[in-house]
């Protein structure tokens, strides 16, 4: 019986100090890379690919949970994550994994006119952030950047899908475009973003 509780209370305490590592993030850049690459080791490798690419690009993630990473304010983008997917068959390059927000004011009644566009298009519930879920950045800067225009009546959401989906089909067979390689607007300008608590 003593052994019985002795085992619960030391398995109480293991289970504290585990839970207070995992909300105690690594501070340094070299131990949030060291952490997010051990955590990445139990990723699909689809999912790994595309994290550790934009470990390269922006550096080592912010925040770091066991199924996602998120980077802050890192070039144009407010917030970068990418989460971890079971790879599934789909004619496109993947299953989404990947969304990347902008600062950028959304006016309500352009709402419905983006979601007739893009559903991977999200608008937050203040309107002030815009973020696009995809398989790449190359997709969502796309992405994006047809939703600024449909925001700002230059297409609407049929013209927008249907330039989606036509550039889209060009990039998969290798031929590159313009609208793919950035964001075409100025998205609003940030100021430090509160910190997601682990």
């Amino acid at each position: 019986m003593k052994l019985c509780r002795r085992l619960s209370l030391w398995t109480l305490v293991l289970a504290a100090l585990v839970w207070g590592c995992q909300t105690m993030p690594p501070q340094t850049p070299e131990a949030r890379r060291d952490w997010a690459e051990v955590v990445l080791r139990n990723w699909s490798s689809f999912s790994e690919l595309r994290a550790a690419w934009l470990m390269e690009r922006y550096g080592p993630p912010d925040l770091i949970r066991h199924d996602r990473l998120v980077w802050y304010d890192r070039g144009p983008w407010r917030r970068i994550e990418v989460w971890d997917v079971l790879p599934y068959y789909v004619p496109a390059s993947g299953p989404d994994n990947m969304a990347e927000t902008v600062l950028y004011w959304v006016p309500a009644e352009r709402v419905p006119e983006l979601k007739r566009f893009r559903r991977a298009v999200q608008v937050s519930r203040d309107g002030k952030e815009l973020t696009s879920r995809g398989t790449s950045e190359a997709v969502n800067f796309l992405a994006l950047n047809l939703a600024d225009e449909v925001i700002k009546g230059e297409k609407d959401p049929r013209q927008a899908r249907e330039f989606y989906d036509r550039t889209l089909e060009l990039w998969r067979a290798g031929k590159s475009s313009p609208i793919m390689r950035g964001l075409r607007f100025r998205p609003a300008p940030f100021s430090p973003l509160p910190r997601a608590s682990p």
